[in-house]
């Protein structure tokens, strides 16, 4: 009796199993035809050019910028933030040195950041900025409400005389020239809504703006028009891909964006495999989220049912959404079963021979990409535990379809120390998904050995089991026993750590002044300026004689700060010295006259400045929100557990 009803039950799982099986044989069939296809334009768009000489965006107008630098267009950079210690100087410093008159550029550092020593480090380097010449202000909020888009929507109610409003996320390093290379683009086609940068999807995003489909901003390294933004109903935070967001509202409102393939940005990747685990799933639920709240607008859209249905079926249902469930559900769940199941064959073309004509193809794009090919196949399958629950979150709009973990950075784009040594260690971390997944899979290779069979198959498994297994024990992190090792030029030296726990000890970061040899001079933060008073900035430092630097000192009587944090609503800044005042005094007033001349400051000299003096100034800090202006850490998170948000949400 029993036996009977086993088999009966069996028989019933080997019917449903088969119609899983085909169904994910049809999407992978659509996800591998969707991909194929975008190659196959690719090469098109390529073998265009090559004939007619011309690009894609050879077809936009490109308008000369003016011979007056006073008759430049005014644009706005915004560097949203959290909590980004490591990195935050340096994109100050790139952005603050772009090629562009500087009565005409202002940068706004968006700055959410619950850490004391980060924003304090965002003080020094705003400071220093704004002494040498550049418009440059921080916009604080007493909440998160919104994380990114929220930070950026607030930053742009100050933004109304700026034609033009560029993004970059703190791990960004744009070239000096980016400016000059992206805005005549903007400036000569007037519906052109943005530019972005080739630093990923060399094939995707290229194809389709080469075919006038939609492409998304990546939230980073682009140049938006602001009327673009105003007319799309500006940034919203309904979900966690506010750039996708305005991108499909400009899109469907008629704006069309403009892809520079030659224009490139370096970025930080991820170091550690926790922060790449919440960067994916942010990504990937994101969009899915996105689909199910803008599907009816954009069949309420006046765009031809072509582009409607490419946007709805192929862009969102396909590859945003069934390629996860292809990835982990049939390669990772649905073959392995088929092991234990004889009776449902999986066809040889949909198991080998299409995935592998999929992974060559789009291991084209990448230097030796065929190399790893193999791993990227078990690596993207690995993370489909990420990606598939992240699919579900998204469908469902769950709670954790709001979470905004910020990326951890490591600063290795910075070659100065930013953080303790401490985040150069791996973690210890267990994931419990994938240890159980590895645990199935290779269960499911051993068993197929075992019987004789699925020779080819089991090999698969048990490598695809050992992947899972690696994520799961964290073997990947950099410094780990599979992970990379960091570049030998990465500057390791730990910043010294105070007596306090949880803070760090920094030198002072500012230019020096190159007198020669051992009288360089060592100069604290300068005080602000009052954004408030004129538009017209004190001239820049003599660049030839000016070098930006941060250094740790360790002794030899160098000033070094202590930690603490002064009241950035109100500008005071008592700067911390390993000197005796005389000795400040002394070391300061022969090189005093010198410095001057480099550098004018209309409200206080070096010598006060070294002398302990406090010099006051409205820093020209906006703290928006419930009204507190308070930048102390511990009043700042008050604050923000107050209105629902704590210091470890990140963005």
């Amino acid at each position: 009796m029993l036996g009977l009803f086993l088999s009966s039950y069996y028989e019933v799982y080997v019917v449903f199993f088969h119609a899983a099986v085909q169904l994910a044989v049809l999407l992978s069939l659509l996800v591998s035809a969707d991909r194929i296809l975008n190659i196959c334009k690719y090469g098109y768009i390529k073998l265009r050019q090559k004939v007619t000489g011309k690009a894609p965006e050879d077809y936009w107008n490109y308008q000369i910028l003016p011979a007056d630098p006073n008759q430049y267009p005014k644009v706005a950079v915004q560097l949203p933030m959290f909590n980004e210690r490591a990195v935050c100087q340096a994109i100050i410093d790139c952005c603050c040195e772009l090629h562009w008159p500087s009565n005409r550029l202002k940068v706004q550092v968006l700055d959410d950041s619950t850490d004391k020593v980060t924003r304090e480090l965002v003080d020094e380097k705003v400071a220093e900025w704004r002494e040498r010449g550049i418009d440059i202000d921080v916009v604080r909020r007493t909440n998160r409400q919104g994380y990114k888009a929220g930070a950026m929507k607030e930053g742009m109610d100050l933004l109304t005389e700026y034609a033009y409003v560029a993004v970059f996320d703190a791990d960004f390093k744009p070239e000096a020239d980016f400016l000059e290379r992206t805005i005549p683009y903007l400036e000569g086609n007037p519906q052109a809504q943005e530019v972005s940068l080739n630093y990923h999807c060399t094939c995707e995003q290229y194809t389709h703006f080469a075919s006038g489909s939609f492409w998304n901003f990546q939230g980073t390294a682009g140049v938006w028009r602001r009327t673009c933004i105003e007319t799309s109903g500006g940034w919203n935070s309904r979900t966690t891909v506010e750039d996708m967001d305005l991108s499909l509202r400009a899109y469907i409102r008629g704006w069309r964006a403009i892809f520079l393939q030659d224009v490139t940005c370096l970025n930080e990747l991820p170091a550690s495999f926790f922060a790449y685990r919440k960067q994916q799933h942010r990504w990937t639920c994101g969009p899915v989220q996105l689909w199910s709240k803008a599907s009816i607008d954009i069949w309420r859209s006046q765009l031809p049912l072509l582009r409607k249905l490419e946007l709805i079926l192929f862009y969102f249902g396909v590859r945003k959404c069934s390629t996860h469930f292809v990835s982990f559900g049939f390669f990772c769940t649905l073959v392995p079963l088929s092991v234990f199941t004889p009776e449902v064959p999986i066809p040889v073309w949909a198991l080998v021979h299409l995935p592998v004509a999929v992974t060559l193809s789009t291991a084209f794009f990448t230097r030796r990409g065929w190399v790893y090919s193999i791993l990227y196949v078990l690596f993207e399958n690995a993370m489909g535990t990420v990606k598939l629950w992240a699919v579900i979150t998204g469908l469902l709009d769950l709670k954790r379809a709001q979470e905004w973990v910020v990326t951890t950075k490591m600063g290795s784009s910075d070659k100065r120390p930013g953080t303790e040594a401490r985040v150069f260690v791996p973690s210890c971390k267990m994931y419990g998904s994938e240890v159980l997944m590895a645990l199935f899979i290779m269960g499911a290779g051993f068993f197929g050995i075992l019987s004789g069979h699925h020779w080819g198959m089991s090999a698969y498994l048990l490598l695809q089991g050992l992947v899972f297994l690696s994520f799961g024990f964290n073997w990947v992190d950099v410094g780990g026993l599979l992970g990379g090792r960091l570049d030998e030029d990465i500057v390791r030296t730990p910043v010294k750590a105070s007596t306090t726990r949880g803070e760090v000890k920094r030198a002072a970061t500012i230019p020096v002044i190159k007198l020669g040899g051992d009288d360089s001079l060592p100069i604290s933060t300068p005080p602000a300026i009052d954004l408030h008073k004129s538009k017209s900035a004190p001239r820049r430092l003599n660049t030839s004689a000016v070098s930006s630097v941060l250094d740790a000192y360790e002794g030899q009587g160098s000033p070094t700060g202590d930690g603490t944090s002064s009241d950035s609503s109100i500008g005071d800044r008592t700067p911390d010295s390993g000197y005796s005042s005389g000795d400040k005094l002394s070391r300061v007033a022969a090189a005093s006259q010198a410095v001057k001349r480099l550098w004018h400051s209309p409200t206080s000299s070096l010598t006060d400045i070294y002398a302990g003096r406090k010099v006051s100034s409205k820093s020209g800090l906006y703290h928006k929100g419930s009204g507190v202006k308070s930048a102390d850490s511990f009043n700042y998170q008050k604050v923000a557990a107050a209105n629902g948000y704590t210091s470890d949400h990140s963005d």
